[in-house]
């Protein structure tokens, strides 16, 4: 090439006619190289048997937004579930908000003992409300293609002005790929080209470098046309996958771009050594924290002292293990609570077991506390803290509950201070223990140890009667009460006549005292039954043995009960026995109180099941029953469950859960705080006259299950209001917050808010518990891990004026303990 042609072709691309071109047409191929490179990368892992969802809520942010593709591989049965990673699993309608199941892709974040698996997103504060099982999981996520899945995205949110402009923009990138940059540019009129020589540079204009066949319009047509079909593939299938949130493990990559894994989405782990049973001067309090992914960032080690609800920092280090030297001086003695609290690379925290200890600089008396309710001997132990070489006398004094009058119940204790205390010479009543230690003139005394049951009474208990003959399956009860400690479970048995082995049909630890018994899992002939009531001192009563016969030869069936308040598509189960064969069983139901029967469904073979879409009934109370037809055509009819509601309200409970805010897990304190969440936007002045949702002084009364006729285990929480009502209904708490038989009543503020979710906005409200108004000695921890079940009222209506159901909601939260 001549001299003057090189200057003719490089005034002409730096023209204004030609740079700018050029530089559009530069810019969306780049643009469109990179959307079909993710929708590659996005679609290809496919014929790897990979499943990929969009993005569609920010429940994982900041590491991955709306809108970015999650590709996801099965889980094979042989391998373990990957507690910390991210799956996909089939979340069921119950758990969803608008009572359809859907795909969620959420990090596993623990496990619970019944094998089931706590979910959560990394922007979420709460955990998932209802805990996941092993057969939910799809996949295990792999690859994150991110922004790929955006305009499917808009178009399952209705957001069409994005999509617009997306798609606009796109279709002007596409035209501008094709068609600029191709024409010769102004200034480059009459160059020729030549044919290069070896080793030689030169500046084309891209028509004088480009075939014949890609000139051609038609052929630039038809790259457009197939290129705004591969983009609008892409679109219907992000349209077409759905999820909450995802997460991704592995790395991929091509020249242009580069996707990697988040480093870390596992929380590390913290160890607290523990301190010891009590402290003086300067300890060193000591903590480890493990991270295999991103490493530890820092640890604190923090402490509380028992009674308040602020944890106080005692040191932070920037390494993998703290040591604290703590001088105890600057605390007043006393228990303390220690933990500490470790946070990795990535930002994610953990927070150890804690260790309880007693600082005690000078010198302190503790008296061990026993049991809630005793019975019989009971062994008192008395621990005194820097003592030095001072002698010291030691005794153990009682008070009835409350009363502060005391009386000596062991006298003249020597080290090691232990005492018997024969309750037996006691009345059953509750009562207050203290140690006093005596040197010389100087008299101190132990911290009082409140509410001590005496129960040498056992529970009273009766077996009722279960009919005879027994056939098919039935019912176990019996009726159970103690006066002081509570009935703390009734056990139920059977043993074969003329034998002393006895077996257990049940064990129920909360009335009612019964369960199923399926006679055809035993043989036929004559059985005794009795029931084992033990109150919570350990005391026990069994009844006598009532004989009755087992006796399969003839025709039975009987119906379970669906429950109370049926709410949806509800399943009818029916067992069903009989010697001639079964021909048929039909499940049916009739207004309550009526004879008008309605066949739900007929089956032939077990099991004998079907499902009952009562959004086809109205709002009220039915029976139900089932009848078995044998070949001989024989009717046998199941005794009637009588009095089920059918309560499709639209307005309901929605969730039930609490927040610990105060210093010890599963104890009512200040701090603590429960939310009420309905299944829409509520009117807050039907929660409790005049209210518009700020900030108001509410009571929250506390009530042990005993005295309302439900056991130990069944404590019950109700909001009140003085001089007015508040309409939140009940929670019964399902454990053993309140000591036996005590009242326990907080000052408390109740706040409404709004949150969204799946689009429905819904009210919240929340009780934050203050300190305790009456009562407060009558708290007690509870044990494990139970769901509560909260029972709202028909006086709160939404902002329409429709009334809430009245169907009790059990917490769909993971199962655990409670404030």
């Amino acid at each position: 090439m001549s001299l003057e042609t090189k200057d003719s072709a490089r005034m002409a691309l730096f023209s204004a006619e030609g740079w700018v071109p050029f530089v559009v047409a530069l810019m969306a191929r780049v643009y469109l190289g990179i959307s079909l490179t993710l929708a590659v990368i996005a679609l290809f892992p496919a014929l790897l048997g990979w499943g990929g969802s969009v993005v569609q809520s920010g429940s994982m942010e900041p590491h991955i937004s709306p809108g970015d593709v999650v590709l996801s591989s099965a889980l094979p049965d042989d391998q373990p579930v990957p507690v910390g990673g991210v799956v996909e699993f089939l979340s069921p309608a119950g758990a969803e908000p608008d009572g359809k199941e859907r795909t969620r892709l959420h990090r596993i974040i623990g496990a619970n003992d019944d094998g089931t698996y706590i979910t959560a997103g990394d922007a979420n504060e709460d955990a998932d409300s209802t805990p996941m099982k092993r057969e939910q999981i799809r996949g295990q996520a792999r690859l994150l293609v991110p922004m790929v899945g955006l305009p499917g995205l808009w178009i399952a949110h209705g957001t069409f002005p994005q999509l617009a402009l997306w798609s606009i923009g796109t279709l002007l990138a596409i035209a501008c790929a094709i068609y600029l940059g191709g024409a010769q540019p102004a200034g480059a009129v009459g160059v020729k080209a030549h044919k290069p020589q070896a080793g030689s540079r030169r500046l084309l204009s891209a028509t004088a470098d480009m075939p014949a066949l890609w000139a051609h319009p038609h052929v630039k047509a038809v790259t457009a046309i197939i290129l705004a079909a591969l983009m609008a593939v892409l679109v219907i299938l992000g349209a077409t996958a759905g999820t909450s949130a995802a997460a991704f493990t592995s790395i991929t990559s091509n020249t242009a771009n580069t996707f990697a894994a988040a480093p870390d989405w596992n929380p590390p782990t913290a160890t607290l050594a523990d301190p010891g049973v009590s402290i003086r001067d300067t300890v060193a309090i000591s903590a480890t924290a493990q991270d295999a992914e991103s490493g530890i960032r820092s640890i604190d080690v923090e402490y509380l002292r028992d009674g308040t609800s602020t944890w106080t920092n005692l040191c932070s280090t920037a390494t993998a293990t703290a040591t604290c030297q703590w001088n105890t001086k600057t605390v007043p003695d006393g228990g303390y609570t220690l933990r500490a609290r470790a946070t990795d690379n990535a930002g994610l925290t953990a927070v150890s077991a804690v260790r309880a200890t007693t600082v005690a600089n000078s010198f302190t008396v503790v008296l061990a506390t026993p049991a809630e309710a005793v019975r019989g001997n009971v062994q008192l132990s008395t621990s005194l803290l820097g003592a030095g070489t001072t002698i010291y006398t030691v005794r153990v004094e009682y008070s009835v509950a409350g009363a502060n009058k005391w009386n000596t119940l062991c006298l003249n204790l020597v080290s090691p201070y232990n005492c018997t205390w024969n309750t037996a010479l006691f009345a059953n009543e509750t009562y207050d223990l203290r140690a006093v230690a005596v040197a010389g003139l100087t008299t101190t005394y132990s911290a009082t140890v409140t509410d001590i049951t005496v129960d040498n009474l056992a529970p009273t208990v009766a077996l009722t009667d279960p009919g005879t003959p027994l056939s098919g399956t039935r019912t176990l009860a019996a009726t159970s009460s103690d006066a002081h400690s509570g009935v703390s479970q009734v056990s139920l048995q059977y043993a074969r006549t003329g034998t002393s082995t006895w077996s257990t049909a049940c064990t129920v630890t909360e009335s009612p005292y019964s369960c199923r018994f399926d006679t055809t899992a035993v043989s036929d002939g004559g059985y005794y039954f009795r029931a084992i009531s033990v109150d919570a001192a350990g005391n026990s009563t069994t009844t006598a043995s009532t004989s009755r016969t087992v006796d399969n030869t003839i025709a039975s069936i009987s119906l379970e009960d669906p429950g109370a308040y049926l709410t949806g598509t509800v399943s009818l189960t029916a067992a069903a026995n009989s010697t001639a064969g079964i021909a048929s069983v039909r499940i049916q139901v009739a207004p309550t109180g009526t004879t008008s029967w309605t066949t739900l469904c007929t089956t032939a073979a077990a099991p004998y099941a079907c499902s009952w879409n009562t959004a086809g009934y109205a709002n009220a109370a039915y029976d139900l029953r089932a009848v078995l037809t044998d070949r001989n055509g024989k009717e046998t009819f199941s005794a009637t469950v009588a009095s089920r509601r059918v309560d499709n309200s639209p307005l309901r409970a929605a969730d039930i859960r609490t927040s610990n805010g105060g210093s010890t897990q599963s104890r009512l304190e200040s701090g603590d705080s429960m939310s009420f969440v309905y299944s829409q936007q509520v009117n807050p002045a039907t929660v409790t006259p005049g209210w518009a949702g700020a900030a108001l002084p509410v009571t929250v009364r506390l009530r042990d299950g005993n005295l309302v006729g439900l056991g130990n285990s069944q404590d019950l929480l109700d909001v009140q209001r003085a001089g007015s009502s508040v309409n939140l209904g009940s929670v019964n708490l399902k454990q053993n917050y309140a000591k036996s038989r005590k009242t326990v009543v907080f000052n408390a503020t109740m706040t409404a808010a709004t949150e969204t979710v799946g689009g429905v906005p819904r009210t919240v409200v929340t009780v934050t518990l203050g300190s305790a108004a009456s009562g407060g000695s009558g708290v007690r921890t509870a044990g494990a891990a139970v769901s509560m079940v909260w029972t709202p009222t028909s006086a709160v209506t939404t902002l329409t004026g429709a009334a809430c159901s009245l169907a009790p909601l059990t917490e769909p939260g993971t199962v655990d303990r409670d404030f």
